[in-house]
C-alpha cells in the first residue's frame, strides 16, 4: 500500500553522491562497474528506510531466457499468448510471476476460470481461456518485456512453465545517406549508409537491387561502383527486427548528386575572392594615379 508523502532518492553507497531524485532510475554500467551498487532511500517528514541491491544481480533474470523457456517476439500494440501445454481438466490453480519477482495473476479452475489479477499495470489487459488455461496479454507495451514463470497446480503435482517476451516496435521506414563519392573516368564509386530513427534495438540491415532482388550486402554500409550504364540502377535498403520491417529504394547516383556540385561551388567561392582582390588593387591604383601622377603632370606643364 503507498504511504502519503514519501519521497525517493538514490545514491552510491560507496561515495554517497545522489544519482537520482524520484522512485525511478535509470543508469548504465560497464563490466567493470558490475560490483556497483545502489541505494534506495524512501523518507516522509518523520522517518525514512533504505535498501541496497546491484543492478547487475538484481537484473540478472530480466530478459534473459532460462534453460528450456519458450521464446516470443511480439509487436508494440499487438498480444501473445503463453501456451501451458496441459491438458484443462488437470488444472487447479496456476500462478503467474514476471521477472521472478513480480505476481501478475492468479488463476483458478472454473467456467469460466476465476482470474485475480495482482500486478495494476496488465488490469484489462488479461485473459484466459477455459478450454487451455494458456494466458493472453494484449495492448502489449514495451515494459512488458521479460520471463514470465507459470507454476501449475495440477491433481499429479507441480508444474513449472517458462517463457520469455520481448516486445518490439515496428521498424520506422529507414533513410539511405551518401556518406562520399568519388569518380574516376567511367566509373564513380558510392559510400551510401542505412540508418532508422531513435536507433532501435536489434535492428538488421541489408542491401538488395530492386531489379532482381539479388542481396548486394548485409549490414548498414554499402559501397557500390557504377559506370554510366549503371547510373539509372536503384539499390533498396531494408531494416528489420524479430517482428517487423520496412525498406526504402534509392539511385546512388541521385542521392550522391548535391556532392558533386561541392566543387563548382567553391571554383565561385574563388571567383568571387578574385573578384573582390582585383576591385581593392584597382581602386589602390586608381588612387595613385590621383595623388602622385597627376600632379606631376600638372607641374611639368606649368
Amino acid at each position: 500500500m503507498g504511504v502519503e508523502n514519501v519521497t525517493y532518492s538514490w545514491t552510491r553507497p560507496a561515495g554517497g553522491a545522489v544519482v537520482s531524485i524520484g522512485p525511478i532510475l535509470t543508469i548504465s554500467q560497464r563490466p567493470r562497474d558490475a560490483h556497483l551498487a545502489v541505494t534506495c532511500t524512501a523518507q516522509n517528514p518523520v522517518s525514512h528506510s533504505s535498501t541496497t541491491v546491484s543492478p547487475n544481480d538484481f537484473c540478472a533474470a530480466y530478459g534473459r531466457a532460462e534453460a528450456g523457456a519458450m521464446e516470443l517476439s511480439r509487436i508494440l500494440g499487438g498480444s501473445v499468448t503463453f501456451p501451458l501445454g496441459i491438458p484443462a481438466e488437470q488444472v487447479k490453480v496456476a500462478a503467474w510471476t514476471v521477472n521472478t519477482t513480480r505476481i501478475v495473476v492468479t488463476v483458478a479452475a472454473g467456467n469460466p476460470p476465476n482470474v485475480l489479477v495482482s500486478d495494476p499495470s496488465y488490469e484489462g489487459r488479461l485473459s484466459v481461456p477455459a478450454e487451455n488455461y494458456s494466458l493472453q496479454i494484449t495492448s502489449l507495451r514495451m515494459e512488458d518485456t521479460g520471463t514470465y514463470k507459470a507454476q501449475i497446480i495440477t491433481a499429479p503435482g507441480i508444474i513449472d512453465r517458462h517463457f520469455l517476451l520481448r516486445v518490439f516496435k515496428q521498424v520506422p521506414e529507414p533513410t539511405i545517406l551518401c556518406d562520399s563519392v568519388t569518380c574516376v573516368p567511367e566509373t564513380c564509386n558510392y559510400n551510401l549508409s542505412c540508418t532508422v530513427r531513435d536507433g532501435e534495438e536489434q535492428v538488421t540491415y541489408g542491401w538488395t537491387r530492386p531489379a532482381g532482388g539479388a542481396v548486394v550486402s548485409i549490414g548498414p554500409i554499402l559501397t557500390i561502383s557504377q559506370g554510366p550504364r549503371d547510373a539509372h540502377l536503384a539499390v533498396t535498403c531494408t531494416a528489420q527486427n524479430p517482428v517487423s520491417h520496412s525498406s526504402t529504394t534509392a539511385s546512388a547516383k541521385d542521392l550522391c548528386a548535391a556532392p558533386t556540385s561541392a566543387p563548382a561551388s567553391s571554383l565561385s567561392y574563388c571567383h568571387v575572392k578574385g573578384l573582390i582582390l582585383l576591385l581593392v588593387l584597382g581602386a589602390l591604383s586608381a588612387r595613385i594615379i590621383v595623388v602622385h601622377v597627376l600632379p606631376g603632370r600638372d607641374q611639368r606643364r606649368d
